[in-house]
C-alpha cells in the first residue's frame, strides 16, 4: 500500500501553522512559548453567557486562564503527556470529537425530522416472531421465512386472529402473556428496523415479514397517539417490599390508606409528605419529584398513574410499586416540545443509535468523489479462490503474496492491493462464512469504508479548525486533571500528616453548635403525647415498644425521634424550657412534644473524622495556593494587554 508522503504531511502541518501565525496574535507567552488569542477565546466564550466582553470581566478572566496554563506547563514538563495513560485517555475522546466530522448533516437533519415526527405521534403494535440466528445458513433461513408467510396466511384466511396467532405461534416468549401486545411507543423505544416498519405500515393491517437480529416478524399496528408530554408531580410513598413480613404489609397498606383520607378530608399535602413520606429525597420538597416523561425510567404502575391524571391538583387513588404505596397529586403539565426545542436531545440520541449508519454512508459517498475513488472488482477473485482454501490463513497468503500484487482500490494518493485485503480478512474470517463470494464483498466494501474513513481522520485538524482548538482544549484539560489530581487532590487524601497538621492550625473553623442529645416524640395529639410521657416515665418499655402501642390503631398518631441534634433544629428551643431527663408534655405551634434530654454538649471543634470531607477541601484549596505561588515564581508569563482587550464582542460561528 502507497502511503502519504513525508513531505507532503510536513507540508499540510506547516502550512497551516503559518496560516495561524499570520491570522492569529499572542496573547501571552510561557516561558517563552507563544500561547494564541484564539486559543483563549475558545475557552473564554463558551464560559460566557454574554455576547460583550468588558475589560473587567477580561481582566479576571486572564487570571484563571494563566493558572490553567502555568498548571499544563508545570504537567509537561513532568511528562505527563508521554505516558501511556495520558495517550490512551487523549485517544479515547479524540475518538468521541471526531464523530460530529464523520457525518452527512444533511441526513442528520431529515433522521431528527423523522425522530420528531416519532416521538410526537407514538404508536401501538403487536408483533409475530420467527427466531432465526443472523449467521444462519440459507436452508434454515428459508424454512423460517415460509414459516412467517404461512402465519401471516392463516390470519389472512381468518383462521386465527393476529392475537390469538401470536399466542400459539409467536417465538416471542412475552407473547404467551401479551398475545404480542408492544403497547405505545415512538422513535428509539425499539429496533430501527422495526420501528421503521411500524411507522410504515397502516393502521389494522400486516406488514409484510421483514428480519432483524432476533428473526422474522410481522407488525400489526394497533392504534396511535400523540406524544404525552411531561408531568410533574409530588407523591407519598409508604415504603413496602416483595419480602417484608406479613403485618408489616399490612401496616403499610393500613398507613397509606389514612395518609390518603386525611389528604382527601383537607390536610395538607405538603406537610403530609414531609412528615411521613418514606421517600425522603422527595419529603424535604412536599413530595414533589422531577419532570416525568414517558421514558421507562419509573415503575409502570407509577408512570400509568402520573398519566392518568387530566387536571392540576388531581389526586391518585393509592397504588402499589416495588417500592411500595404510593398516591400522587399532578402539579404541573407540559406538552411534547416543538422541533426546536427537542432537536438538540434528538441529535444526540441519533448519535448514539443505529440511525447514525445512514449519515455515515451517505458521508463515504461523499469522500469517495471528493478523493477521487476508483476500484476493480473483478480482482476480488483471486481472493474469493484463496478464501476457498481450507487452508486460508497468513501462511497460504505470504506463498501466494506474488500474486496478490494487484491494486483493488484506490483514493487520493492511496492505493490497496490485493493482498492488503487478504491480510484484512485473515484476521476477521468468520468461522462460518456460508456463500463465500457473498461474505468476501460484504468484507470487502466494509474494508473500503474503514480505509476511507482512517484516511479523513488523519486530516481533520486540517479541514477543521474547530476540532483543532477542540482536540487541544481536550488534551490540557486532561494533563490538568492529571496533575491537580498528584499535586492537590490524591495529596490531601494520602498526606495524613499534612492533613491532621492543617486541621490542628485551623480547626476553630469547624465548630459544632450547641447541641442536645435527646430522645423526642411528637403528635397532633395530646393525649398520644400524656400516654407516651406515662409509659416513658414508668421505664418498663422501650421506645420502639411505645411506639408501637401508641400507634397500633393509627399509623400517624405519634412519632419518634432520637440522637444529637443542634439546637436550631428544634423549633420550640427558645420557647420552651428543657432541662435535663424527661421533661413534661408541652405544646408548641399546634402539636404536643415531649422530650428526654439525654444530655446537653456545648459548642466545640468538629473532630477531622466528624467533618472530613469539608476540612479535606479546604486543605486542597491551601495546597493549590501553595503550589502556584511555586509556579508563578519558577515560570515567566508575559500577557500582551493590548491584544487582550481587543476582545469586545462574540464572533458568529
Amino acid at each position: 500500500m502507497k502511503k502519504i508522503t513525508l513531505l507532503t504531511a510536513l507540508f499540510a502541518i506547516l502550512f497551516s501553522n503559518n496560516i495561524q501565525s499570520q491570522e492569529d496574535q499572542i496573547l501571552l507567552t510561557v516561558n517563552g512559548n507563544p500561547v494564541y488569542k484564539s486559543e483563549f477565546e475558545q475557552i473564554y466564550w463558551k464560559n460566557k453567557k454574554e455576547d460583550i466582553a468588558t475589560k473587567e470581566d477580561l481582566n479576571q478572566y486572564i487570571e484563571l486562564f494563566k493558572n490553567f496554563k502555568l498548571k499544563v506547563s508545570a504537567a509537561e514538563q513532568m511528562g505527563l503527556d508521554t505516558n501511556k495513560k495520558f495517550i490512551t485517555e487523549l485517544q479515547g475522546y479524540r475518538v468521541q470529537l471526531e464523530n460530529p466530522y464523520l457525518v452527512d448533516t444533511s441526513i442528520n437533519q431529515e433522521l431528527i425530522k423523522e425522530a420528531y415526527f416519532r416521538t410526537v405521534n407514538e404508536i401501538s403494535a403487536s408483533h409475530i416472531l420467527v427466531k432465526i440466528d443472523q449467521d444462519a445458513n440459507p436452508l434454515d433461513t428459508l424454512k423460517a421465512l415460509e414459516k412467517i408467510n404461512s402465519i401471516k396466511r392463516k390470519i389472512i384466511n381468518k383462521d386465527y386472529s393476529f392475537k390469538d396467532a401470536a399466542a400459539k405461534f409467536s417465538e416471542d416468549p412475552s407473547a404467551k402473556r401479551n398475545n404480542g401486545y408492544l403497547g405505545f411507543f415512538g422513535a428509539f423505544r425499539m429496533l430501527y428496523s422495526f420501528e421503521n416498519v411500524c411507522y410504515n405500515t397502516k393502521q389494522n393491517e400486516i406488514s409484510e415479514p421483514f428480519r432483524t437480529k432476533y428473526g422474522y416478524h410481522i407488525v400489526q399496528v394497533n392504534d396511535s397517539r400523540k406524544g404525552r408530554g411531561k408531568v410533574k408531580v409530588a407523591h407519598i410513598m409508604v415504603s413496602s417490599k416483595k419480602d417484608d413480613q406479613e403485618q408489616k404489609k399490612i401496616n403499610a397498606k393500613k398507613k397509606i390508606d389514612e395518609i390518603y383520607g386525611k389528604v382527601k378530608s383537607g390536610s395538607s399535602f405538603e406537610n403530609l409528605a414531609k412528615e411521613f413520606s418514606d421517600d425522603r429525597n422527595s419529603a424535604r420538597k412536599g413530595g414533589e419529584l422531577d419532570w416525568i416523561e414517558s421514558s421507562g425510567n419509573y415503575y409502570k404502575e407509577f408512570e400509568s398513574a402520573v398519566f392518568s391524571l387530566k387536571e392540576n391538583n388531581q389526586l391518585s387513588e393509592p397504588f402499589l410499586t416495588p417500592a411500595g404505596w404510593h398516591f400522587i397529586k399532578r402539579l404541573d403539565y407540559i406538552p411534547l416540545g416543538d422541533f426546536k426545542s427537542l432537536k438538540s436531545e434528538l441529535k444526540n440520541k441519533i448519535k448514539k443509535n443505529v440511525r447514525a449508519d445512514k449519515s455515515k454512508n451517505s458521508f463515504i459517498l461523499s469522500l469517495k468523489k471528493e478523493y477521487s475513488f476508483k476500484e476493480n472488482i473483478s480482482k476480488l477473485n483471486l481472493v474469493i479462490d484463496l478464501l476457498n482454501n481450507k487452508g486460508f490463513g497468513p501462511k497460504l497468503i505470504e506463498e501466494n503474496s506474488k500474486n496478490l500484487s494487484s491494486t483493488l482500490f484506490s483514493f487520493s494518493n492511496l492505493q490497496y492491493t490485493q493482498l492488503d485485503f487478504a491480510t484484512y480478512l485473515s484476521k476477521t474470517k468468520a468461522r462460518d462464512l456460508g456463500e463465500v463470494k457473498n461474505y468476501v464483498m460484504k468484507k470487502y466494501n466494509t474494508y473500503v469504508n474503514e480505509m476511507i474513513i482512517k484516511y479523513e481522520k488523519t486530516r481533520l485538524e486540517i479541514k477543521h479548525p474547530s476540532f483543532k482548538a477542540l482536540l487541544k482544549e481536550y488534551r490540557d484539560g486532561i494533563l490538568l486533571f492529571e496533575i491537580s489530581d498528584q499535586m492537590i487532590w490524591s495529596k490531601a487524601i494520602k498526606d495524613t500528616t499534612g492533613l491532621k497538621n492543617f486541621y490542628q492550625a485551623n480547626k476553630s473553623k469547624w465548630m459544632w453548635e450547641d447541641r442536645l442529645e435527646v430522645e423526642l416524640f411528637s403528635s397532633s395529639d395530646k393525649k398520644s403525647i400524656k400516654k407516651a410521657y406515662s409509659l416513658k416515665k414508668k421505664g418498663k418499655l422501650k421506645n420502639d415498644s411505645i411506639l408501637n402501642h401508641l400507634n397500633k390503631e393509627s399509623q400517624l398518631n405519634i412519632k419518634f425521634e432520637e440522637g444529637k441534634k443542634n439546637k436550631t433544629d428544634l423549633a420550640f428551643i427558645n420557647s420552651v424550657e428543657i432541662n435535663q431527663g424527661l421533661n413534661k408534655p408541652f405544646a408548641f405551634e399546634g402539636k404536643y412534644y415531649l422530650v428526654n434530654l439525654i444530655k446537653e454538649i456545648p459548642s466545640s471543634p468538629k473532630e477531622l473524622f466528624e467533618a472530613e470531607g469539608i476540612i479535606t477541601a479546604a486543605y486542597q484549596e491551601f495546597l493549590e495556593k501553595e503550589w502556584l505561588e511555586k509556579l508563578s515564581s519558577k515560570y515567566e508569563i508575559e500577557v500582551n494587554t493590548d491584544v487582550l482587550h481587543s476582545i469586545v464582542k462574540k464572533p458568529n460561528n
